[in-house]
């Protein structure tokens, strides 16, 4: 038996004002959308939610992105921190998102606080360079992808690129099925029914395609703040789409309370059997 804890969109405050000169909309107006939402996302929460997750003792950890804001020193140092307190590198995964890539020096800043969540790669500034990354969990082959890219105002999109679809398809094509089950994160889901476009995943359409020519079962995500299941019937088979809740969540307006998920993998005579507990915060 294999457990991974899935959690995601830590959000992590609070979050100082943008004073790097010069002054960029983006983050000035960001700012202001997350003081008018300020009660959203509690610390004492997200602490609560890291400690459960220690307590879980599952196998591996991954945590679905958005990690912070606004992408600004204080707030990486915070988000190294979080990630160190979960566990060492090597038994935490991390899916970046659109809050993590929100301005376009952001691939500097983590490759200087987060490098030992990252696999190797060629200097370059787009940090889906570094992915996919594999991580073999007893039975799992822990995928982890990167979504989040450079976007303009009011945007929340993701995109994957075709040099990480290209490098997940030759992944997935090399993994023993006999050995493991594969299990893909990222922050965006791929498919998500009534999700404005400016929040979508641009190539959502192209990895589930990819997915499903693998034979995967079980793709899991953040960004939508909720603990939800949607599954996409593909030529092949079916796709379970696992969202897990903003770990720091107080619970607001369209935001489920603040949660985690454990994700159970059991070997069997005919492959592997999977099973997602919800676990609350509070």
């Amino acid at each position: 038996m294999t457990v991974i804890a899935h959690l995601s969109d830590l959000h992590i405050g609070p979050v100082p004002f943008p004073r790097a000169l010069p002054l960029r909309l983006k983050p000035v107006l960001g700012w202001i959308n997350w003081a008018r939402q300020r009660g959203a996302h509690e610390a004492a929460l997200l602490q609560r939610a890291l400690a459960a997750v220690r307590d879980a003792g599952a196998d591996h950890i991954v945590v679905t992105g958005d990690l912070i804001e606004l992408g600004q020193d204080t707030e990486w140092r915070a988000a190294a921190a979080a990630a160190a307190a979960l566990g060492p590198a090597g038994q935490v995964a991390w899916a970046p998102g659109n809050h993590d890539l929100y301005t376009r020096d952001a691939p500097v800043r983590i490759r200087a606080g987060l490098a030992p969540w990252l696999a190797p790669a060629e200097p370059c500034d787009d940090i889906r360079a570094h992915f996919p990354r594999l991580d073999r969990v007893g039975d799992v082959a822990l995928v982890t992808l990167c979504t989040g890219a450079p976007t303009w105002l009011f945007s929340a999109e993701g995109a994957l690129g075709a040099g990480q679809l290209a490098r997940l398809d030759r992944l997935l094509a090399g993994l023993d099925r006999q050995r493991c089950l594969p299990v893909i994160a990222m922050h965006h889901p791929p498919y998500a029914p009534g999700l404005s476009r400016l929040k979508q995943l641009r190539d959502g359409a192209a990895l589930l395609d990819l997915a499903d020519r693998h034979g995967c079962q079980v793709i899991l995500h953040g960004h939508l703040h909720r603990a939800c299941r949607v599954d996409w019937q593909g030529a092949h088979g079916r796709i379970a789409l696992i969202g897990a809740a903003s770990a720091s969540a107080a619970g607001h307006g369209h935001d489920d309370p603040a949660s985690f998920n454990l994700v159970t993998v059991t070997r069997t005579p005919d492959g592997f059997a999977w099973q997602v507990e919800r676990r609350p915060v509070g």
